[in-house]
């Protein structure tokens, strides 16, 4: 009995730390969060086309290969963790909350 009511709580607290960042990051605007911390770099248009995202090679969000190549999981790694040489990380800027809703905004430059 105990066995089962441990497994229990141990499912909760897993679909909650998955589940729940998601839940949230609809309550943000993720609208906002582009236009104050990835604009700089990835332009309104997304495109990465600004003197800023042109020195580093900014990805072109609108590329329909990198849509297609890329996990809403990988983004959102990349948010978090930045990526080598380019991107600075964003994990000490933004809640985890934040960052998912950052997602969505992403994946409508591709369609």
């Amino acid at each position: 009995m105990f066995n089962r009511i441990l497994i229990i709580v141990f499912l909760q607290a897993a679909i909650g730390y998955l589940v729940l960042p998601e839940i949230f990051a609809s309550d943000i605007d993720g609208q906002e969060l582009y236009a104050k911390h990835c604009v700089l770099c990835h332009g309104e248009d997304g495109t990465g086309k600004t003197d800023l995202g042109s020195g580093l090679g900014a990805r072109d969000f609108n590329d329909k290969a990198f849509q297609a190549g890329i996990t809403d999981e990988q983004i959102l790694e990349q948010i978090e963790n930045g990526t080598e040489e380019k991107m600075f990380p964003f994990k000490d800027k933004l809640s985890s909350e934040e960052m998912h809703a950052l997602v969505p905004v992403i994946r409508a430059f591709g369609k």
